[in-house]
């Protein structure tokens, strides 16, 4: 269930060049965040390099763009968050189509995932795709931090 009181006890953003780079960079800010120990820490590397490349591939990114990757984590819950200049011909979505060899991204996502989504950007291009990873132990009722950047 979301609360609006889930207060993150780490909460680090950073801004990535969009270019392939960025996802080895954005993994490794995870495990560093988060440490080696974390029992979230290997679904949260995941999420974050699927998000992270499907932001670069798929939203527009040209020279010179950057995307936005942020991480919060509270007790039992971490949030990730990847924003990037948006795409006016394609929005982000699960792929089904069982031959495809890529573009599975999303589906691991929600797989992982808890919960996840897209927020487009009311001020401008560009939208922030976002999912919350509980950790095993952590009780159904537990908070999940809220939007931590617009």
């Amino acid at each position: 269930m979301k609360t609006a009181d889930a207060q993150p006890e780490l909460r680090h953003e950073i801004r990535l060049p969009g270019d392939p780079a960025s996802v080895s960079c954005a993994r490794s800010e995870v495990r560093r965040l988060l440490g080696n120990e974390h029992p979230a820490v290997e679904d949260a590397v995941l999420v974050t390099s699927e998000l992270v490349t499907n932001a670069i591939k798929h939203s527009g990114c040209q020279a010179g763009d950057s995307i936005g990757f942020t991480l919060a984590a509270t007790d039992n819950v971490v949030r990730v968050e990847v924003h990037d200049p948006g795409s006016t011909s394609a929005e982000p979505h699960l792929r089904l189509e069982p031959n495809a060899e890529d573009g599975r991204g999303l589906l691991i996502v929600d797989e992982i995932s808890t919960e996840w989504g897209i927020r487009e950007h009311d001020d401008g291009p560009g939208r922030t795709v976002w999912c919350a990873l509980r950790f095993p132990y952590a009780p159904d009722g537990s908070s999940v931090p809220e939007a931590i950047s617009e």
